[in-house]
């Protein structure tokens, strides 16, 4: 089956990706860790349940929310 995307072909990555990768990329070099698969799922993880906090504190601040 061929790939929609050839290789050469070139592709518009979003900034919000390049910035992603660039803040992973930089905290996997500093970190230097054994497992590279478990880090990247944690920093992930908390990636994401760091955003999901502050989408919820924005909600309950702005009134959107009676309670949680």
């Amino acid at each position: 089956m061929e790939s929609k995307f050839s290789e050469s072909a070139e592709i518009e990555i979003p900034n919000e990706l390049k910035y992603i990768l660039k803040e992973y990329a930089k905290n996997l070099i500093r970190s230097q860790p054994e497992d590279l698969l478990k880090w990247s799922a944690e920093y992930f993880r908390d990636k994401y349940n760091s955003e999901n906090s502050k989408i919820s504190e924005e909600i309950i601040t702005q009134g959107k929310c009676s309670s949680i």
